[in-house]
């Protein structure tokens, strides 16, 4: 993947057309942050501004911009200088503070490139691939983005072309030419195509969104009045825009890229879609693209078609967005297209795989452990995701509805919330609170009864869902692991080893409470794969006493279990001897970071030195390529830390992308007898 240096610019007002630049600059070579060492004033000439033609405009602002304002040229310089030493794409993402809302309006697209040589046709700026430029607007939704394999991707084409658009002077649309194009330009994903060739109801595209879709293409004419975005979809009078943003704010899972085409003829009176650009990202979509005005159906199907064959390269939206404006170049309404981009990293999908861009060679390895059944999968929160959202969800809607006062990059620590809630309250409503926000996401998502119990629930999903050949709680299931380490709280591992007559035991260590722990005796079935253990490390919703879920907990927890050696002799022999899988972890989440240093600090663990593998997954909606041999090396100095230094691999992706690939290796391979199992259970329910 290209790398790109981040150049945050920011806009604020100082008094009457008078505003200030800030930069801040970010490259992906450097930990430390660079900034400008002043803040540049300029000031802009609205009038100069209030022009339609293109290119006089284009040169009022960056007269303004640039040639008026010699400090501020001399900072962007600097830092695209920095770029281009470093070859670099210098992706630009242009903020306006809260105090400038004028400048939102600015058609900052045209600006031209200060560095053109003297004497040669003046040329924009943002139309290669060496200088990309967003929009970046804050949200108020905290929910985070999720991406998905580039291989999984769904796009959902809407057209609607009502009738009564003929009353306010609009052309047709060219429904079945606008689907096939975007089918063509689209190829290589699952496109969907919601077209009926006239109206379409607001509460049929949000039921169609509701089946789960990454991009949201809709086309359809739309105009601005006082301010308010409004849309033909429907016959009769157009849809307020607000209504649309409201249905995607509500959705359980919201497209990730939406693109807004307003498709009218030349001549044609009306206004496109930006108007609901900053609010489909203030809702929390990370990618929009929204027309700035009357655009011109010659530029916007040359457009759309090159933007979307760009965006299948390498997922990069403001890489094809450039790409995508320079297509267009020579129309004089080339800068209509405005990108308004929330995603860190600023792409919309991933390749799932080891990290480094090294072929992964211990894949032999690692399935001849799972066919002898000498590993043991150890499995968080986020293996559930598909059913209960991720663990930082929980922990946002958790912090909404209890009041979290403190900051926002804390309201995504479940451990924290829970433990604000655990002090502001008591203990038994933090779990209560966790128990019910679990439950009612997992009734949305399999649209179930909500007043059911959660136990029910899991059950209930387990059953629909057990012959799904592509869960991952089903790939899991088929890897016959005799011993299954549960860092969540909830039963769905446990009912779908149920579904599939499995026999499991359900086993959880009592740490608190009655007095002092004691250590629990041998006893049996002996775990293995027809009686496989669920061991519930962290305790579940049906013990809530012995839960670990606050900070407080996880000190406690980790200082008994040191102190009185809790953890099953069979269990610890267990993970002594075994490839373990970290399954569904974020690498900074408590839960984590505690079962690690247990692992690392157990009895016998110096005998893990022999193994030749540890997975160990971490979220690809949070953290770049580069992030994973980071997060590599920071494992393999905590592991030197604690003694001893085992060999292990960091896979880029999710559970289920893992499994997938882990299962096509162990199709390849012939099986290997499995050995009698040994060994006793202990404290099973």
């Amino acid at each position: 993947m290209t790398n790109y240096a981040d150049l945050e610019i920011t806009l604020r007002k100082l008094s009457e057309n008078s505003f200030a630049a800030a930069f801040r600059y970010l490259s992906p070579n450097d930990d430390a942050e660079q900034r400008s060492l002043t803040e540049p004033a300029f000031s802009l000439d609205f009038a100069a501004l209030n022009t339609a033609d293109c290119t006089a405009y284009a040169a009022a602002l960056t007269t303004t911009f640039f040639t008026r304002t010699p400090g501020l040229l001399g900072e962007f310089r600097r830092f695209r200088t920095a770029a281009d030493s470093a070859s670099l794409i210098l992706r630009v993402r242009l903020t306006i503070d809260l105090s400038a809302p004028e400048l939102h309006a600015v058609h900052w697209e045209t600006l031209l490139d200060p560095d053109i040589p003297a004497g040669q046709p003046p040329a924009p700026l943002f139309v290669s691939e060496h200088t990309v430029l967003s929009r970046f607007l804050s949200s108020g939704d905290w929910r985070p983005i999720h991406r998905q394999p580039k291989g999984s991707l769904r796009a959902l084409v809407a057209v609607a072309n009502p009738e009564s658009t003929a009353i306010y002077g609009l052309a047709p649309v060219d429904v079945a030419g606008e689907v096939a194009a975007a089918r063509q330009a689209l190829a290589g994903i699952d496109v969907t195509a919601l077209a009926p060739g006239g109206s379409i109801a607001l509460s049929d595209l949000t039921a169609e969104l509701r089946k789960g879709y990454d991009i949201l293409y809709l086309v359809c004419h739309g105009k601005l009045v006082d301010g308010t975005p409004y849309l033909f979809l429907e016959e009769g009078r157009p849809a307020d825009g607000a209504a649309l943003v409201q249905a995607i704010r509500e959705l359980d899972r919201r497209p990730l890229l939406i693109l807004l085409a307003s498709c009218q003829s030349a001549g044609q009176s009306g206004v496109g879609l930006a108007g609901l650009g900053p609010q489909l990202a203030e809702a929390g979509i990370g990618a929009v693209i929204a027309m700035q005005g009357n655009v011109f159906m010659e530029t916007a199907r040359p457009f759309v078609a090159r933007f979307f064959s760009e965006l299948l390269v390498d997922g990069q939206v403001d890489r094809a967005m450039s790409v995508a404006r320079a297509q267009v170049r020579n129309r004089p309404d080339y800068w209509m297209p405005a990108l308004f981009l929330r995603l860190r990293n600023g792409c919309i999908w991933y390749e799932p795989g080891f990290g480094g861009g090294d072929a992964f060679d211990k894949w032999p390895a690692l399935c001849q452990a799972v066919l002898k059944g000498s590993f043991v999968p150890i499995l968080g929160p986020e293996l559930g995701e598909s059913f209960f959202g991720g663990s930082d969800e929980l922990a946002l809607a958790l912090a909404q509805a209890n009041g979290f006062p403190l900051a926002d990059q804390d309201r995504a620590d479940l451990a924290k919330v829970t433990q604000f809630i655990s002090v502001n309250q008591d203990s038994s409503v933090a779990c209560d609170n966790a128990q019910a926000e679990l439950r009612n996401r997992l009734a949305r998502r399999i649209g179930a009864d909500p007043s059911l119990s959660l136990s029910d629930l899991c059950t209930q999903a387990a059953t629909h869902c057990s012959d799904d050949p592509a869960n991952p709680y089903r790939i899991l299931i088929d890897l016959r692991a005799p011993i299954y380490v549960n860092a969540s709280y909830e039963s769905m591992l446990f009912d779908f080893l149920k579904a599939k007559g499995r026999n499991p035991e359900s086993v959880f260590i009592p740490w608190r409470g009655g007095g002092i722990p004691q250590k629990p005796q041998p006893r049996t079935p002996i775990p293995g794969p027809d009686a496989p253990w669920v061991y519930h490390v962290f305790g579940c919703f049906d013990h809530p006493d012995d839960m670990v879920l606050t900070e407080d907990d996880f000190f406690d927890y980790l200082i008994v279990t040191s102190r009185l050696q809790l953890q099953p002799d069979v269990l610890t022999g267990k993970l002594n001897r075994s490839s373990l899988l970290f399954l569904g972890f974020r690498l900074d989440d408590w839960r984590f970071r505690v079962l690690f240093r247990m692992i690392a600090t157990s009895d016998g663990a110096a005998a893990m030195q022999r193994l030749t593998h540890i997975g160990v997954q971490i979220n690809p909606n949070e953290h770049e390529v580069a992030d994973v041999r980071r997060a590599q090396k920071y494992l393999e100095s905590y592991f030197v830390s604690c003694g001893f230094s085992p060999k292990f691999s960091i896979f880029w992706g999710t559970p289920a992308d893992f499994l997938k690939q882990l299962q096509a290796e162990l199709k390849k391979i012939a099986p290997v007898p499995a050995p009698a199992p040994a060994g006793v259970a202990v404290g099973a329910r």
